[in-house]
């Protein structure tokens, strides 16, 4: 299964792809490699995961990829986080998580994607009791 990882060089999208790939996945990589992204987390498999450096806001170009990568499944990691600076501002927040995952939503049904899951930020839940 082709699969896209949004975020995939972040911390916890980098160790998905080493698991996946090292079960025989063909992984295609998309990250804004912001604060939070770092190439070489996913240095040891490189020969095996393709690799795009861009937003997921960007429709044109997540249409692209899944077209050209022939992308069966999208795993979504891609997010902003640190929930402190979002009191700052609120921008960056509001289009990466939630219209970038929009766009995500909506080319994974206009593509009729097997699978779509979305991992989340524990700083999107309050705190139990």
């Amino acid at each position: 299964m082709n699969l896209l990882v949004t975020g995939g060089a972040g911390f916890i999208g980098s160790a998905f792809v080493r698991l996946v790939v090292g079960r025989g996945y063909t992984v295609t990589v998309l990250d804004k490699l912001t604060y939070a992204g770092d190439p070489a987390r996913i240095k040891e498999c490189r020969d095996n995961v393709r690799f795009y450096r861009g937003d997921i806001c960007n429709r044109d170009l997540v249409a692209n990829i899944i077209e050209k990568e022939q992308i069966a499944a999208i795993v979504h990691f891609a997010a902003e986080s640190h929930v402190d600076r979002s009191i700052t501002d609120a921008t960056p927040f509001i289009e990466s998580n939630v219209r970038g995952t929009q766009v995500l939503l909506d080319l994974a049904r206009e593509y009729q994607l097997a699978k779509f899951v979305h991992m989340s930020t524990d700083e999107v839940y309050r705190q139990l009791g």
